[in-house]
């Protein structure tokens, strides 16, 4: 195995410096290889057992050009000759020693089947790479499938420079494969589209101009990428008082462009004559955001399988195109060509005082075919309301952060600047916002996530005034009295500084909250993913902290393991691991010992593991806070940003948007499950939904555990614990677990009938 490595290698290698290699001059600009007339190829074998996983590589050498230290850039001129896109990166260095003591580049993502030039930035050399002493370019993968690279040409750029135009040759072959893409991408989507029309001719389904499918709020409906769709005319809802609960009513043109498509509710009563209001019922569009750029995780899926539950998890790439997340809620009516699908977020809010009982009524789908006739059908609609009550508020505790943004952390130049821009810009959704930060209080408590920030240092947070009116509401949950960290050392001098700038800045709103009387919803987070190694500083400042805000809880996600329990980390009240590191057996064990153990994911948290990326699986964060949080039962939830946003004007039109899906870095939709609507007003998006739902689900078992611990012995006691221990068929662990919404609305709503039967 190890000769067949030092072979291929061997190979790129001759075939590099049997090239002619010389340095010219373009401004300043110096060209170190020059491939333009053939290519050198990149493409490693296949990994397989043995070879090694990571770095996967090959090398190019820069020839007698060894002092790079008056260069910012260097830029890779490459040719992907395979649909292959998993990302390459880079290693620049000494040609002695472990390659990996070089600088590391940004992993780059390829592009499908086309050219593209890989600017690496030449900025903040470890110590142990010496840029006066360049000795080779290290090009890596982890273990690749199948890569076919040919690079082009290798530069080097000064600071202040710039490279040399792409020529003519290279734009013409970029049109081509543009072309070539356009004209692939049209062709699927119309053999799906066409795919699609033929399952609703054979289904007996009238031909309105349009037909008609159904699906839940946890599927994802891609416009142009959906492979199948339900048929349906029926539409059917279950939820208890003070829930929401969607499903989605999917609008398919059957011959031609369809215009001003509407969905509107009416006529919902019950048989004993009581009304549901057809305003506690939206009828909104979704909005669809186009993935252009490659991502650093994967997504996962269930196959079919023979064992015990049915179904098998991989992994799998994600996929480019349009994804459905925003829900356009200014939008009355829509266009849809005709080679689209459309989804309509049904949305419905069963009050507090709804009386309990099945309520009948009709939706109705209009739409203006492209001669002009207008044509619509109507569809029935039932509305089963349960005979119980979940809270206003959150029924798990949460720490989640809001506070937009555009992304910072981990940018090179061009990011920072872009970020500077957005934050300047009146128009950008990061500024006009604000105009409307009552509304956004009141809309975030909505999904019971209420108006904080982990990080606040003081400047603009606890909104005191959306806190107070929440109380009033009975929806206030965690707020942060603010941020804190650790002296630098642990010196009478540091230990003065931190006092200075910590306690003094935490006491105004620690006065103003106990004031009010809503100190028993403050927390104190700090120490964010600190590494053990600083455990005695954080140690002394949490008791520093606890000496002078006694009456509220300490909170951090630093890398206690143990949860405090013999470690340096025991005044903490709350811990937070994130979700691979969350153990049940030592989470009792630390709150036996008066903490709380609390949970979290981010960016990290990547298939099979459940997250909210733009592309994951629609189910997955209703499944984790829901069934996951049932049957692991943490303390609490903490959220680190869910406005990180990189667009520059907020959404005004649809279905088709321009706002960006980035979030954090090159991810879709970390840090960010809200959006900037009109004029900057709030929009949720399909992930936000899930969430709320997964946490009302949560509330179905919370309110059901009640009655149980009431009851322990009654003849459903053994039913409820089989439902609060959550069946297998709705998840095996935090790995395994359903996609099929089905399994989650039948575990549901046997909670629903235990809580409305047992005595």
């Amino acid at each position: 195995m190890k000769n067949e490595i030092l072979k291929f290698t061997a190979v790129c290698l001759s075939a590099l410096l049997s090239l002619s290699v010389f340095a010219k001059e373009i401004g300043k600009c110096e060209t170190l290889f020059d491939f333009s007339e053939k290519p050198v190829e990149y493409a490693p074998p296949s990994w397989r057992e043995g070879l090694p996983q990571w770095p996967y590589h090959n090398f190019i050498i820069p020839a007698d050009k060894r002092d790079w230290r008056k260069y910012d850039r260097l830029i890779i001129e490459l040719y992907n000759d395979t649909p292959n896109t998993d990302g390459i990166s880079a290693f620049i260095g000494s040609d002695k020693g472990r390659v990996q003591l070089g600088l590391l580049s940004k992993k780059f993502n390829l592009p499908y089947d086309n050219f593209a030039r890989w600017t690496i930035e030449l900025a903040d050399w470890p110590k142990t790479a010496n840029p006066a002493d360049i000795g080779r370019v290290h090009i890596f993968q982890t273990r690749p499938a199948s890569t076919k690279l040919r690079i082009r040409r290798i530069m080097l750029v000064e600071k202040g420079a710039e490279p040399p135009p792409i020529d003519a040759e290279t734009l013409q072959y970029i049109e081509r494969q543009n072309e070539k893409a356009r004209l692939a991408e049209l062709k699927e989507r119309q053999r799906r589209i066409g795919a699609i029309r033929e399952t609703f001719r054979k289904s007996g389904q009238k031909d309105s101009g349009f037909w008609t499918a159904a699906a839940t709020s946890m599927e994802k409906i891609r416009p142009r990428d959906c492979e199948t769709l339900v048929p349906a005319e029926k539409f059917a809802v279950r939820l208890a008082r003070n829930e929401h609960e969607s499903f989605q009513v999917v609008v398919i043109p059957s011959k031609s462009d369809l215009k001003d498509v509407s969905v509107s509710v009416s006529g919902l009563k019950s048989a004993a004559g009581d009304v549901f209001p057809s305003g506690s019922i939206d009828c909104d569009i979704t909005g669809y955001v186009n993935v252009t750029g490659r991502v650093p995780y994967k997504v996962s899926e269930n196959v079919p399988s023979t064992n015990a539950v049915g179904y098998t998890r991989i992994v799998r790439k994600t996929e480019l195109g349009w994804w459905p997340d925003p829900i356009l809620n200014f939008l009355d009516k829509v266009d849809v060509q005709k080679d689209d699908v459309q989804s309509f977020w049904i949305r419905v809010n069963a009050g507090e005082n709804q009386p309990a009982g099945i309520y009948n009524g009709t939706l109705k789908i209009a739409a203006t075919l492209e001669n002009g006739e207008k044509v619509s059908k109507t569809c029935p609609l039932s509305v089963r309301v349960n005979d119980f009550t979940i809270p206003r508020g959150s029924p798990l505790p949460l720490a989640i952060t809001f506070i937009p943004n555009p992304t910072t952390q981990y940018e090179g130049p061009e990011g920072l600047a872009l970020a500077s821009a957005l934050r300047k810009s009146k128009d950008s959704p990061v500024n006009v916002w604000k105009a409307h930060e009552a509304t956004w209080g009141d809309f975030l408590a909505d999904y019971f996530i209420t108006f904080d920030s982990l990080y606040h240092r003081g400047k603009d947070y606890p909104k005191f005034d959306i806190l107070m009116k929440l109380k009033k509401e009975g929806r206030l949950g965690r707020f942060n009295l603010g941020y804190w960290s650790y002296p630098k050392d642990l010196s009478a001098e540091a230990k003065e500084e931190w006092r200075k700038s910590t306690v003094a800045r935490i006491r105004k709103p620690y006065e103003k909250a106990k004031e009010l009387g809503i100190l028993d919803k403050a927390y104190i987070y700090g120490c964010d993913e600190i590494a053990p190694e600083f455990f005695e500083n954080i140690k002394w400042a949490a008791g520093e902290l606890k000496k002078e805000f006694p009456d509220v809880p300490i909170s951090t996600t630093a890398y206690d393991d143990n949860f405090g329990i013999g470690t340096a980390l025991s005044q903490i009240d709350w811990f937070t691991p994130v979700t691979t590191k969350y153990d049940v057996k030592k989470a009792e064990i630390s709150r036996k010992a008066g903490h709380q153990v609390w949970w979290y994911f981010a960016c990290g948290i990547t298939a099979p593991l459940a997250n909210m990326f733009v592309e994951c699986t629609g189910i997955e964060p209703r499944v984790f806070f829901g069934a996951q949080t049932v049957r692991m039962r943490p303390d609490g939830y903490l959220y680190y940003q869910t406005s990180i946003w990189n667009s520059w004007k907020p959404i005004a039109n649809g279905p088709f948007t321009d706002w960006d899906p980035r979030s954090w870095t090159t991810y879709h939709g970390d840090g960010s499950w809200t959006c900037a609507g009109k004029d900057g007003k709030p929009l949720p998006t399909q992930r936000l939904e899930n969430f709320r739902d997964g946490l009302e689900d949560y509330a179905y078992a919370k309110i059901l555990e009640k009655k149980l611990e009431k009851n322990p012995d009654a003849e459903w006691a053994k039913e409820a614990k089989r439902l609060l221990e959550v069946p297998q068929d709705v998840m095996v662990d935090l790995k395994n677990y359903t996609l099929d919404p089905a399994k989650i609305y039948a575990w549901r709503d046997k909670m629903a009938d235990l809580i409305e039967t047992a005595k």
